[in-house]
């Protein structure tokens, strides 16, 4: 086996859950009677009456689907929310020197206090100055 290309791409939660929410909607899965209701609303009014349920891509790829949304949402108050939160948070991040994966961390953890923040950076005492730290725990 060969590989043809190297992936060194990383995604946030936030990324994956906007992604899993994509084919959720794509294929019209339904995980709660919520989403059972509003799908046959959308279906009501149409042509067709009846909908097929899209499980050519697999069942698998549905309850990984399903249970990862289930877990994402149940973080979502230590999760950011919007595209333009997330933008605005790696645009801030993006000033310092840190690496890709101390800013992953930092973007899924959303550290609240100084230790966390030290925690998630290398050496982050002699690369950050204190008021470097309290500016990244201020923008979360």
């Amino acid at each position: 086996m060969k590989i043809l290309s190297e992936r060194d791409q990383f995604l946030s939660n936030y990324e994956v859950f906007e992604h899993l929410k994509g084919l959720k909607s794509k294929y019209d899965w339904t995980f709660t009677p919520e989403d059972e209701e509003a799908l046959k609303k959308k279906y009501e009014n149409s042509k067709h009456k009846r909908y097929k349920r899209f499980t050519n891509c697999g069942l698998d790829l549905e309850v990984i689907t399903r249970d990862m949304t289930e877990y994402f949402s149940r973080l979502s108050s230590s999760m950011i929310t919007s595209k333009e939160g997330f933008k605005e948070l790696m645009i801030y991040l993006n000033t310092f020197d840190l690496m890709k994966i101390e800013k992953l961390q930092i973007v899924n953890s959303l550290p609240r206090s100084m230790a966390h923040l030290y925690v998630l950076v290398e050496e982050c005492d002699q690369r950050l100055d204190e008021e470097a730290c309290e500016g990244i725990l201020q923008k979360i």
